[in-house]
């Protein structure tokens, strides 16, 4: 059996000693338990402080907790000395102490640890996170990597806007690392953060909300932090990937005006930057990825066409890179093992992903590639540290189903039904035409591109996405032109920029506009099909803005009053394009008329409204499942729509059909889980 370093027991025993001063117990048992203490840390006499604790927890007098505490340390204890007792003491830990949580938790991870080393010691895979853990629910983080010591997690937390956090494991807690507002123009967002190889500091990319500008930054666990470097003007993305053994520099992919990254070592001291290889990737994320190894002279990385990456090395200081591997499909993901003889990637083939790795020495392969797990589809290689691999899984299923309803109560008449078209598990977006006769939505499974299909069981027609940058999840404003003579949406290019696109029906051709304003908008065709509403969230004037696609000329049509910072949302004309709904990132919901030029307010608590047919009630989605409203903002009726589906299942893109007898909707199910792959190269 293989136990955790004494350094792991050191941090645990500091961590219980910090609680135990919270906790009060007679004088005797405390004098008692000091002494155990003395004997198992300040004297290494582990067998002493057994004996010690053992008397605490035989001793009926004793206090309760002060006993918890004394079996816990014996097993702590035993641990220390290698011992398999370890296991039966923390048990007991669990049986007569359950309402002692703090040495129960703790128990519990050390238990989990020591079984799964007892009984496996092959290739391992243990869940990070506390069961029901939820990055919707802010009880875990987005985009998390492990710490050095494999105590803690740094990730993205989205509880009061988009900030660096960390989670630690013995804890189930979560602290903010940068503490940005959603709410506050001045601040921004950060993504993409790494540990540095000391644990102490963490570096990643910061954007502010209303700038078009990256930076990186580096902040210790207080949330002190300076930046080290910033983007050039007009440029892209920074996304660190590592930070070097030797603490010196930070692998990091820099992307250029033309949307082009280019692998570069930036320096964690003085910001200067070393351009390593321009990669051929212009996507907003890389799914290539890069490792540095240990000794710094080398870097891993995929390179090529999105659809066939190959594996190649390149030497930091200088020259030019070579192939790794060569397969006719994608290798992606490669990590340098801690000890820099192996690195690791991902092989797509014929359908599966799997886990290989190749012996390294000096730069270049000296072995066989050999196979390592199978099963390695939506799973994210992250780091390697010496506890082995934090990788993440995850599973976004994204379905279309319809339901009947009344068209005069709007209250359903039947279920909901799944929508009648294979792939299933990667569609959004769903928009009746304005005439009723199709419906039309998005389909990202192999490529992404607009489906149309009738209603009345016509051919299906498709049409190829082609936006540079496209991200499914970026997307929430598919609307048909009024005519219904095209479609369009917009969407965040590589380099942050906000464009609109529009397909023609007649001639499948797509055309596209920047549009005016910084940072991401939502869109709707305005009443004739040469205009654009968007939204501006930015806070000198946030509020709605008509495009002119002809002239590209642009003008204010509604003003937010409130000097608040606001996220605009869902925006959705009436079928007659007379008025207009969206929702702010507080859920209040504003409603304008186009014809008297008179909006404002309608009702808060409120999410993903659409008019129904007649313009005359809005449907949203509430607490209660959707909620119908008439204009003056009374509840009309109420539907739970939850209760059709399992738990945890997020419900919106609400649509009604034009003669008011269906709604379309779309429901998504995510699964995130973030593990330690144990064992990877025995």
């Amino acid at each position: 059996m293989k136990f955790k370093t004494f350094i792991t027991l050191v941090i645990l025993t500091t961590f219980l000693m910090s609680v135990i001063t919270t906790k009060s117990f007679t004088q005797e048992s405390k004098q008692l338990f000091q002494k155990g203490l003395m004997a198992e840390n300040g004297e290494g006499n582990l067998q002493d402080a057994i004996s010690i604790y053992e008397k605490i927890v035989a001793d009926e007098n004793a206090e309760i907790s002060v006993k918890a505490k004394a079996q816990l340390h014996i097993g702590l204890c035993y641990e220390k000395l290698g011992k398999t007792e370890a296991i039966k003491a923390y048990e007991l830990v669990l049986q007569n102490y359950q309402n002692y949580k703090d040495e129960v938790q703790v128990a519990s991870l050390r238990l989990s640890e020591l079984r799964i080393e007892e009984e496996d010691e092959g290739l391992t895979m243990i869940n990070l996170y506390a069961k029901g853990s939820d990055i919707a629910e802010g009880t875990m983080l987005d985009n998390s990597s492990l710490s050095p010591d494999g105590t803690k997690l740094v990730g993205i937390d989205y509880s009061i806007g988009q900030n660096v956090a960390v989670y630690d494991l013995r804890t189930n807690q979560i602290q903010l690392v940068t503490k940005y507002e959603w709410t506050n123009e001045n601040d921004g967002w950060t993504y993409f953060p790494v540990w540095s190889p000391d644990g102490k500091e963490v570096v990643f990319m910061y954007s502010g909300w209303t700038e078009n500008s990256h930076e990186i930054k580096v902040s210790n666990l207080e949330g002190k932090s300076h930046t080290i470097f910033t983007n050039e003007p007009n440029a892209g993305q920074l996304i660190p990937r590592q930070w070097s053994v030797d603490g010196n520099n930070i692998l990091t992919y820099i992307q250029d005006s033309s949307g082009f990254y280019t692998i570069a070592l930036v320096s964690a001291t003085d910001g200067s930057v070393t351009p390593l290889y321009k990669t051929q990737w212009d996507e907003k994320f890389i799914k290539g990825d890069a490792s540095l190894s240990p000794d710094g002279k080398f870097v891993v990385f995929a390179d090529g066409p999105k659809d066939n990456l190959d594996i190649f090395i390149i030497n930091t200081d200088g020259g030019s890179a070579s192939k790794l591997s060569s397969y006719p499909t994608n290798e992606y993901k490669p990590l340098w093992s801690p000890d820099g003889t192996h690195i690791v990637f991902v092989k797509e083939t014929k359908g599966e992903s799997l886990l290989y790795a190749l012996e390294m020495k000096e730069g270049k392969s000296s072995g066989q590639l050999f196979l390592i797990k199978e099963g390695m589809q939506n799973i994210d290689l992250v780091n390697w540290t010496e506890g082995g691999v934090c990788c993440v899984m995850s599973l976004d299923l994204h379905d279309i189903h319809t339901l009947p309803l009344d068209p005069e109560t709007g209250l359903p008449t039947g279920n909901p039904e799944p929508l009648d078209y294979t792939p299933t598990g990667s569609n959004t977006n769903p928009v009746w035409s304005h005439d009723g006769k199709y419906l039309a939505f998005l389909s990202y499974g192999e490529s992404p591109k607009v489906v149309i299909k009738p209603l009345d069981g016509g051919e299906i027609r498709y049409y190829p996405i082609l936006a540079p940058g496209f991200w499914e999840l970026s997307l929430w404003d598919l609307h048909w032109l009024p005519d219904n003579s095209g479609i369009g949406f917009n969407i965040m290019n590589p380099m942050d920029k906000a464009v609109a696109y529009k397909l023609d029906l007649s001639s499948g051709k797509w055309q596209d506009w920047i549009l005016p304003l910084d940072g991401w908008t939502r869109t709707d065709w305005g009443p004739d099909k040469n205009s654009l509403i968007y939204t501006d969230n930015n806070m000198s004037a946030p509020g709605l803005y008509q495009f002119n696609l002809k002239t590209n000329e642009t003008k204010n049509i509604f003003q937010v009053e409130e000097a608040e910072w606001y996220v605009f949302r869902n925006l959705k004309f009436s079928r007659d394009h007379k008025k207009i709904v969206f929702f702010l990132n507080d859920a209040k919901i504003i409603l304008y008329d186009f014809e008297t030029g008179e909006g404002g307010l309608f009702v808060e608590k409120y999410y993903a409204p659409t008019f129904s047919p007649d313009g005359k009630k809005i449907l949203t989605s509430s607490k209660s499942g959707m909620t119908i409203l008439s204009l003056e903002g009374k509840i009309l009726n109420q539907y739970d729509l939850k209760q059709h589906f399992s738990a945890g299942t997020r419900i919106g893109s609400f649509d009604w059909s034009p003669d008011g007898k269906q709604l379309v909707f779309m429901t998504r199910n995510l699964l995130f889980e973030t593990y330690l792959m144990k064992n990877v190269l025995k």
